[in-house]
């Protein structure tokens, strides 16, 4: 309810229901003060606001005055104005200042570049990307050209030395040249100190690669990322157009690269520039012609890392445990990393190489690693047991012999005798291997055959016993003889 809606009710009540000021301000709910007010007006009239002065009111046209000449802070203005008679509190001058103070803004040089001159470089965070089982940020590698602005993008998991080396080494095979001149900010993959004045430090390993290349480095001046504008304002582009609705949870790191590359061909590299007004992909053809050539061979972006093998023949890398061959346990393992694999090296020569896994506290052991030690057992087990079988006697050396001469596969048919003598006594399998030596059978089946013909039991004969009378012989007997036992 407004006021003039208010005191027309309340001119109402009293005149109508002829309710007093006391029962007028419990219906409303108002003090019975307001109401006596509002019953010695006929009409309803506003009361003037009423006028607030400060401490500080009589200096503020001083104020503006010294702001427009000078950009004064207010600590100083405080003090200017306690000297010409200011006694207020300091926090009022400030709030005054904030609020009058003119607003400047850094004027900035617009840049003109050549063709194939320079190429500005940069990181962008993207977001979340799950792998596997754990949850990554999701970085991007972008490089665009000064002139033409042509763009490039790789999506990355690590902001390090091999992902800004390797990003360089696609964006130039993706331009089919190199450009003179690469900016980039102070991050350490690229400087490793920085410097307002004189020449920064640049990243030996990066300084390698720009020789290989051929570019020189232009790192941005400290905390002026306004100088290498174009691939800021181009990252922001790639939020907006591309990564503006994706559900990164759901994609894989192939998934995004081939997207954005299908993105940079049909949206971003064809579309008019806000800026130059003009397509990339058309001013491009005039700039690849002024970028310098590709190198012979590529550089090699790999960053090396030296750690040792442990007992289980493991090399652990970013919480991630990978395998080696057996013999490599305990040793120095030289690691060289990149973005997409992982080669281990022992004394220059690659002794293993892993797919780079970006998960965390994986096993990632190699088949062929652990069938390598298997067999190693495997021989030391044949090993003790060839020593037991010649340790039974000269007879099961010279079978040994035999063996080695007639069957390819001798070592099985030892096995398999060594097998027998948990059977059959030391003697039994002695006797048994003369005598199939001697007859040349040569084979763990030949040994068993007569070690099982003689244990053997054979019943003893009996009586025959015939049930029927049909069954009886015929049998004929001679007389005996009897005068043999005649004496003379």
């Amino acid at each position: 309810m407004n006021t003039v809606s208010r005191h027309l009710l309340i001119h109402h009540l009293a005149e109508d229901e002829k309710l007093n000021a006391m029962q007028i301000a419990k219906r409303l709910h108002i003090s019975e003060k307001t109401v006596r007010r509002s019953l010695k007006k006929e009409r309803y009239s506003a009361e003037p606001p009423r006028q607030i002065t400060h401490k500080l009111d009589p200096y503020k046209a001083r104020i503006k005055e010294l702001l427009e000449r000078e950009a004064y802070t207010a600590v100083q203005l405080f003090h200017i104005m306690r000297d010409e008679g200011y006694r207020g509190c300091e926090s009022m001058l400030r709030d005054y200042v904030a609020q009058v103070r003119p607003k400047r803004q850094t004027p900035y040089l617009t840049l003109n570049f050549e063709p194939g001159q320079t190429a500005q470089v940069d990181f962008a965070e993207c977001g979340f990307i799950n792998v596997g089982e754990c949850r990554r940020k999701l970085y991007a590698f972008v490089m665009v050209l000064a002139y033409s602005r042509m763009m490039f993008v790789k999506f990355i998991m690590r902001q390090n030395m091999e992902h800004f080396l390797q990003g360089h080494r696609e964006a130039f095979e993706y331009f089919h040249g190199v450009t003179r001149e690469v900016m980039v900010d102070n991050c350490k993959v690229a400087v490793v100190r920085s410097a307002n004045f004189g020449a920064s430090g640049i990243n030996p390993r990066y300084a390698d690669c720009a020789d290989h290349y051929g570019f020189k480095v232009c790192p941005c001046g400290v905390r002026k990322g306004n100088e290498k504008g174009i691939v800021e304002r181009s990252i922001g582009f790639l939020r907006t157009s591309f990564l503006n609705g994706l559900d990164l949870a759901t994609l894989t790191l192939a998934a995004l690269n081939h997207g954005v590359r299908q993105w940079m061909d049909t949206v971003a590299n064809i579309r008019v520039h806000g800026t130059s007004g003009k397509i990339p992909a058309e001013l491009f053809s005039k700039e690849q012609n002024a970028m310098n050539s590709l190198p012979r061979f590529p550089y090699d972006c790999g960053v090396l890392i030296r750690s040792r093998a442990d007992r289980q023949y493991r090399v652990t890398f970013e919480s991630n445990r990978y395998s080696v061959p057996p013999e490599f346990a305990g040793m120095h393992i030289e690691l060289s990393v990149y973005p997409e694999t992982v080669r281990f090296r022992h004394e220059g020569k690659t002794v293993a190489e892993h797919e780079r896994c970006y998960e965390r506290n994986r096993d990632l052991g190699l088949p062929e690693h652990d069938q390598k030690l298997l067999e190693q057992r495997r021989k030391a087990r044949y090993g003790i047991i060839i020593k037991q079988f010649l340790a039974l006697g000269p007879a099961a050396e010279n079978y040994y012999k035999g063996l080695q001469n007639k069957r390819l596969n001798f070592s099985l048919h030892i096995r398999k005798i060594m097998a027998l003598a948990s059977v059959y006594s030391r003697d039994d399998l002695l006797s048994a291997m003369t005598d199939a030596a001697t007859s040349g059978a040569f084979g763990s089946d030949y040994i068993a055959n007569i070690l099982e013909a003689r244990s053997r039991i054979m019943p003893e004969p009996g009586p025959l016993h015939l049930s029927r009378k049909s069954d009886l012989l015929d049998l004929e007997i001679q007389s005996p003889d009897l005068g043999i036992y005649d004496i003379d």
